[in-house]
């Protein structure tokens, strides 16, 4: 966290809303059932916060089935590939603008009786926090020559050299098209990225790849 500079340390100051965080500590497994890693995310209360005081909009990128299945349908029939990729700790990448205070974590070897924290990035559960990385990520792909499609936000599309489609859920990216590894080389120079490979389960959807 401190290499990320996610946030500065203040003095505390009683006129300031201060929120509270907690660790989260999760297994996380692949498409085989297997647990390559464990994760622990520092997650706001954002429960606490409130609306028109502390934020002022939320949203998150986060695609319809429809679209989705109508997308696999595609590339199925037309025997493409489809690969995924996330991006690694993206909330904690992304620049944060907003004054938000939080208490010291837990492990944190400071003084919560006279100081607190500052966010610089966006955290976990913190409720603008989507909104945040979704603008930044948008921002990246719009430089990079990709149109969001009108009837879904969550989808956007670039034709040239070949049409390639890219799907989002928060830090998830699913790629259609011929395009994949040169995607995935660009992005990568813009963010740290995790390869997962070909897509074998999105939201819910099982896919099967056979030579």
């Amino acid at each position: 966290m401190n290499k990320l500079r996610v946030w500065e340390v203040v003095d505390l100051n009683k006129e300031y809303r201060l929120f509270g965080n907690t660790w989260v500590f999760k297994i996380k497994k692949n498409n085989l059932n297997e647990i390559p890693e464990y994760k622990a995310q520092l997650c706001a209360q954002g429960y606490t916060q409130t609306n028109g005081l502390d934020y002022k909009k939320t949203f998150s990128l986060t695609g319809g089935l429809s679209s989705l299945g109508t997308l696999i349908a595609h590339e199925i029939n037309n025997d493409l590939e489809i690969h995924q990729l996330d991006i690694k700790i993206a909330f904690l990448n992304t620049p944060f603008t907003e004054t938000v205070y939080i208490s010291i974590p837990q492990g944190i070897r400071l003084d919560p009786t006279k100081q607190f924290l500052r966010l610089k990035k966006a955290i976990y559960e913190l409720k603008q926090a989507p909104l945040a990385w979704d603008q930044m990520l948008e921002e990246w792909l719009t430089q990079s020559g990709f149109i969001t499609c009108i009837l879904d936000s969550c989808f956007f599309h670039k034709d040239n050299p070949s049409p390639i489609w890219l799907y989002m859920h928060v830090e998830n990216i699913a790629i259609f098209g011929k395009e994949g590894k040169k995607f995935k080389a660009e992005i990568s120079k813009a963010f740290g990225i995790k390869y997962i490979g070909l897509a074998n389960l999105m939201m819910g959807i099982k896919i099967n790849h056979q030579d």
